[in-house]
Parts: C-alpha cells; sequence; structure tokens
C-alpha cells in the first residue's frame, strides 16, 4: 500500500498559569528523514505554568504501540537515543522547540509534530517620568530581551490595569505623593505572567522648564549655548526668528548635557527654544532667547558702534566693553542702536562686545576689532588722556596716565581752578599722582594743556580737563 504524506498546520503553543490547555498540531520539518514514508498521526500536548515549563504529550491514534517522542528535535536523523518512552517533559530554557511523537499500528509508522514556545518571565525594564499635566508616563527599555505582548500595573493608589503591547503608558493620579509602582508582563493568551518590577515614584508638586542660561557667539554664525533643566528627558533645540515659527535645529540633546554647539541664520532665524522630546514634556518649552547684531567701523574721528536687539523685555539690560573692560551702559529700553567711541588711539587695535542680560539669559557677541591706521589720524592726538583719576591707593586708575604713541616732542602741564600749575613734565611715561609738592592735592577738576608734534611735523596743543577723585 502507498504511503501518504501527511499534512499539518503550525501553531503556537504559548504558557499556561493555572490548568491545562489542548495543542493543535504543527507541520512537521521537512528536514525530518523519511517523513514522506510515514503517515499522518494525532496526539495532544498540554502544558502546565511558567518558565520552566512542563508538557504532557498523549498519542491520539487508537490501538497504536511503540509510543516514542523526541522533545528537543534538532534536524537530521533521529537517534535513538533521543527518544523517550515518558509522555510528561520539562524544559528549563526559553526558546523554540521542536517536539516530533513517533507510533507504531498494523505496520504502520505514525508521525505528529507540535512546536512549543518556551517564553522567559524576567522582570520588565521600566522606569517611571511625570509628566507636564501632572500624571506619570512608564517607559520601557527597548533592548531587553522579553517583550510581553500584555503588561499589568498596579499603579498603587488601589488601581490596576492591564495594557497591551509594548509602549509607553500614561496614568494621572488624583494627588501629589509617594506611590509603589508594579509592573509585570503577561503572556496571552493563558495569562502566564512574569516578575514583578518594582519602582518608587514620587509625583512632584510641579516641573521647571527648562532654561537657557548663555550664549556666547564665537562669530555671525556659530553661538554656543548653555542651558540647565531637571526634566527626565532629552531635549530637542528649536531655532526660528522673534515672534516667528520655529523648528528643530538639530539632533536629539541628551539628558546629561548642559551646552550645545549651533548657528545662526542670519538675519532672522537667531532665536532659540528648548523642547523636551518626551510627548507628555513637550509642553514645557523654555523660553525664547535671541542673539543680538553688533558692528563696529573705525574712522579718523570716531569708531561707529551699531546694534540691533530683537525679542528684549523692558527688564532687558545691556553694555559694551571695550578691551574687556567695561565702557557703556546701555539704557533701557535699549531703544538706542548707535553710539560713538573718539577716545581711541589711532594706530591700535581696540575690541568692543555687546553683553545683553535678560531674564536668566545673557547673550556675549563675537568680539568686534578695529584699528584706524595712524596715517589717517593726521589731525588727531597720538594719544589718549583719561577723563579722571583717583589716587587712593586701591591699585585702579591711582595716577593720570597718557595712553598711546607720544610724539618724541612732548610737554604737559597741568593746573588747579586758580591757574596755578601743579604737575609739569617732558616725559610721556611720567603719570601725575595727584599730589602737589608730596601733599596730596584736593579732588576737583583740573585743566591740562598738552604740546605734542603731530603727524605731520607741526606743533599742537590739546587742552582739556580732568577729574580728580578721592
Amino acid at each position: 500500500m502507498k504511503s501518504k504524506r501527511a499534512h499539518f498546520s503550525y501553531v503556537l503553543v504559548t504558557l499556561l498559569l493555572l490548568g491545562w490547555v489542548k495543542s493543535v498540531q504543527a507541520q512537521c520539518p521537512t528536514a525530518l528523514p523519511f517523513l514522506d514514508q510515514y503517515e499522518r498521526g494525532e496526539s495532544s500536548l498540554t502544558l502546565s505554568g511558567c518558565l520552566p515549563l512542563t508538557v504532557e504529550v498523549r498519542n491520539q491514534v487508537p490501538e497504536a504501540t511503540n509510543i516514542r517522542t523526541v522533545f528537543d528535535y534538532q534536524g537530521g536523523n533521529i537517534s535513538p537515543q533521543n527518544l523517550s518512552n515518558e509522555q510528561v517533559y520539562r524544559y528549563p530554557k526559553t526558546g523554540s522547540y521542536t517536539l516530533i511523537q513517533l507510533v507504531d499500528k498494523e505496520n504502520k509508522t505514525y508521525v505528529s509534530c507540535h512546536t512549543v514556545e518556551v517564553t522567559d518571565t524576567i522582570a520588565p525594564v521600566v522606569r517611571a517620568v511625570p509628566c507636564a499635566d501632572g500624571g506619570v508616563q512608564l517607559i520601557f527599555d527597548a533592548n531587553q530581551p522579553t517583550k510581553y505582548p500584555t503588561y499589568q500595573v498596579d499603579w498603587g493608589d488601589t488601581e490596576i490595569k492591564g495594557y497591551p503591547s509594548f509602549r509607553r503608558i500614561q496614568y494621572k493620579y488624583a494627588s501629589p505623593a509617594t506611590y509603589t509602582i508594579r509592573v509585570r508582563g503577561v503572556h496571552t493568551p493563558g495569562q502566564c505572567r512574569g516578575s514583578i518590577t518594582q519602582l518608587t515614584y514620587v509625583a512632584p508638586e510641579s516641573l521647571s522648564p527648562p532654561v537657557i542660561t548663555e550664549g556666547r557667539a564665537a562669530d555671525e554664525q556659530n553661538i554656543l549655548l548653555s542651558y540647565e533643566h531637571t526634566l527626565p528627558t532629552d531635549l530637542i533645540l528649536l531655532r526660528g526668528s522673534a515672534g516667528g515659527t520655529f523648528e528643530p535645529a538639530g539632533n536629539l540633546l541628551s539628558s546629561s548635557e548642559t551646552s550645545v554647539a549651533t548657528t545662526m541664520i542670519r538675519p532672522e532665524e537667531v532665536c532659540f527654544q528648548l523642547q523636551p522630546a518626551d510627548s507628555c514634556l513637550s509642553s514645557l518649552r523654555s523660553k525664547v532667547v535671541c542673539a543680538a547684531e553688533f558692528a563696529a567701523i573705525g574712522s579718523p574721528d570716531s569708531n561707529t558702534l551699531t546694534w540691533k536687539i530683537p525679542d528684549h523685555s523692558t527688564q532687558a539690560t545691556a553694555r559694551i566693553e571695550r578691551d574687556n573692560a567695561s565702557w557703556r551702559m546701555l539704557a533701557a529700553p535699549l531703544s538706542e542702536s548707535e553710539a560713538s567711541d573718539q577716545t581711541f588711539v589711532c594706530g591700535q587695535n581696540v575690541c568692543y562686545q555687546l553683553i545683553v542680560s535678560q531674564n536668566e539669559f545673557s547673550y556675549y557677541s563675537p568680539a568686534v576689532c578695529v584699528q584706524v591706521p595712524e596715517d589717517q589720524c593726521v589731525s588727531r592726538p597720538p594719544f589718549f588722556m583719561p577723563e579722571a583719576f583717583s589716587p587712593n591707593h586701591d591699585g585702579i586708575n591711582d595716577a593720570l596716565e597718557i595712553k598711546g604713541v607720544i610724539s618724541p616732542e612732548f610737554e604737559i602741564q597741568i593746573f588747579n581752578a586758580w591757574g596755578t600749575p601743579v604737575f609739569y613734565s617732558r616725559d610721556p611715561a611720567e603719570g601725575w599722582d595727584g599730589t602737589v609738592g608730596q601733599t596730596p592735592a584736593p579732588a576737583g577738576v583740573y585743566a591740562y594743556s598738552i604740546r605734542f608734534l603731530d603727524r605731520t611735523g607741526n606743533y599742537a596743543t590739546k587742552s582739556g580737563s580732568v577729574l580728580l577723585v578721592r
């Protein structure tokens, strides 16, 4: 009699926590030797418990004899030593197993096969993070070995719920408090449950958005932003214009980072904002901060400084530094947009920087340096005379000193309010220490007259006044 090839269909056999379940047969592996010589057999498979999984296989071919089973068929010929006469077997490890049962009846061999899936029961890797609306979100580690189809969550406030699939789960408590959250995975059907992960979650009274604290422009296009934040999420840097729309300006910023280098697209897209990457925290955006425009143009008469400060409030303050020292405070509401510096020295480099402070944010423009060549400054004195000094021995402006390139022909005289000379020198390196005959001169305004040789070779005189401060 010609033998027939059996026809089978695969079915996934899953775990069961309590009770017994009958399995449907699966198609036998084509790699099984002599498969086409076997008749289609019948058997049932029952399972009990989670890992380690115990199964019982039962022959369903009436009056069959020589019942033998391979519980872990791994391909190739079936060795007699792998055949078992037992009906019950325990799988100690996770994995997918092929179970094959052979029985004899009336000089024929019958075969039946099953696929046994043994799934892990390890506790899920999960963390709890707060949401902007006062809720909490469970975030599962995407790299954990077992992803359960269903999760059971005991929120610690008498609420126990089941949630399908491996995804983020959100929940909102009635009031801020400390809660113990218990999370476990559940295999379905059958409700075989994994181990529990226990979390202690302290619901905050409120959450603070990130704060951009500083922006230091390296040049007209590049800026380094420093920021602070305590939210348990990565951040997205947004760039846009004052009062306009904002778009992402780069990759995600790790929650452990505190600064980011980025670019500006002048003249409009010079404003930035930080947004939490997590959807349940995304409404906690930082305040918008903006970079300012700043320029300096040199000329023989004066250096002209211009600036534009976008999106500034009435509380904003600004100042200009010259050669790393404070030079001019800009008055609120910063409507001023231009200033001139006539006290520079021709032939010498002078650098300016604009610093704007608003709320928690400070912006530092790139230093702008200018130098007016000496040959363009024929009518200007080749030196700078300070407007005041304070000889109080504090190490700051204790002497009246002339700065700059001094001509070889030079003399200076200083007079008190009655026109009496109090100081005279032909040495440009010699400063006045504020004394007259080793006696401290009184505070007040003193006139001076400086005679020098200008760049045309002609003698010139510069007169003015200086304030002595005690």
